[in-house]
Parts: structure tokens; C-alpha cells; sequence
């Protein structure tokens, strides 16, 4: 990746902190953050919330961060949510250098429609949306493709099936399944009413039987 293609953001510094400044940034339109690594001190920052989560959604990991007239390439290293997992509430950003080498978690996008789903009770079992890979800082890719059309029942992608990028390495686990298609068992019909009505009710001896004991 070319340093020009690389995504940008000017950040402010920011010298207060605290749960209720966060919580008025936030009002603002403004994401709180911070910047460390590479033996500096950290920075508290501010950023453009609407402008950082565009970047997310086009699939960035490393961004070009601008703070008082320095620009720094940076790498999106944690997030932290709202409780409900909705909104963003901070950030950390870790300086690097685009030639060192990296772990990032990128998403897992899964292509094809596999024929095997025609089949009765068939469904997909997706249960890795992303994986950890390692490469360099310049080399990020936004996502890791696998075509699973030819996918069967009883078949499963794990990361070992993956075909990486040059120059890209999978962190996860090489046994982990990504996907596999498998079969539902059908439930077993319930009796109509019917048919239990149709059967004979078994109470116990009528007061005749009981009788006729007794008169032995």
C-alpha cells in the first residue's frame, strides 16, 4: 500500500479526562482517543466521530494521523463500545512504522452459494466472521475472501484452507472452522388428536368385575 493511499485524519490533542468530559465530547460529535507506542509518550486526542467510523465501514486498519502539524501512520488497535455494543466511546491508536510487521484482525468474507444448501434441512454454519493475521503495516488487506461454492455437507473450511495474500500469515488458529454446511434432523410428527382420541381408555375394573372378586 502506497503511503498516498493510506486514509487520513487530523486529530486534536486533548489534555482533560475523565468519564463526564468523555461523555460531553461524545455529545459533540467528537470521539475520544489516545496515540502511545514506540517509546513516546502518549497523546490524548480528540477525533471527528462521523469521519473515524466511515473509515471503519470502508474496512481500514491503518490510518495517517495528523496531530498539531505531524503527520504519523497509526494502526486502529482497539475500540471500545457503548454496553449496548452500538456506539463508539474510545479509541486507541498505536504508532508504527510501515515496514514492521503487525497482528490485526480482518473480516472473513465467504462467496458462492454452495448447491449443497438445496438439499432438505441444509444450512450454513458460519461461525468465524474475521480472523487475526499478521503482515506488515503497509500490506493490511481489508478482508480475506474464500469462494465456498463447491462446499458439501459434511465439508468444512478451516484458516488452513485459506489462500493468504503474499506476504500475510494467519495468527488463527490453522484448525479453526470457518464454515460448513450441515444437515438438520427433521422432528418427528406430532400425533394428530385424532388418533388419540381413537384409542381406548383404560380406567380400571368396573363395579361388576369388582363384584364378581368379591363374591370368590
Amino acid at each position: 500500500m502506497a503511503t498516498h493511499d493510506i486514509p487520513k485524519i487530523e486529530v486534536q490533542p486533548r489534555d482533560r479526562v475523565g468519564s463526564r468530559y468523555a461523555a460531553r465530547l461524545r455529545k459533540e460529535g467528537k470521539l475520544p482517543g489516545v496515540i502511545y507506542g514506540h517509546k513516546e509518550d502518549p497523546k490524548s486526542v480528540t477525533l471527528d466521530y462521523r469521519q473515524f467510523t466511515d473509515l471503519l465501514e470502508g474496512h481500514a486498519h491503518l490510518l495517517q494521523v495528523t496531530i498539531d502539524g505531524k503527520t504519523e501512520p497509526c494502526l486502529i488497535k482497539d475500540m471500545q463500545w457503548d454496553h449496548l455494543g452500538i456506539s463508539l466511546v474510545h479509541v486507541d491508536l498505536a504508532r508504527v512504522n510501515l515496514s514492521e510487521e503487525v497482528e490485526v484482525e480482518v473480516e472473513l468474507a465467504l462467496t458462492g452459494e454452495p448447491k449443497a444448501l438445496e438439499q432438505a434441512g441444509a444450512i450454513l454454519d458460519h461461525p468465524l466472521g474475521s480472523i487475526e493475521i499478521a503482515c506488515r503495516a503497509d500490506a493490511i488487506p481489508e478482508s480475506i475472501q474464500h469462494d465456498i461454492s463447491e462446499l458439501a455437507v459434511g465439508d468444512a473450511v478451516t484458516v488452513a484452507d485459506l489462500k493468504l495474500p503474499d506476504g500475510v500469515r494467519a495468527v488463527t488458529d490453522s484448525e479453526t472452522v470457518i464454515a460448513q454446511i450441515q444437515v438438520m434432523a427433521e422432528e418427528p410428527e406430532e400425533e394428530t388428536a385424532e388418533a388419540v382420541e381413537g384409542e381406548p381408555e383404560v380406567i380400571g375394573r368396573s363395579e361388576q368385575e369388582e363384584g364378581e372378586t368379591d363374591e370368590k
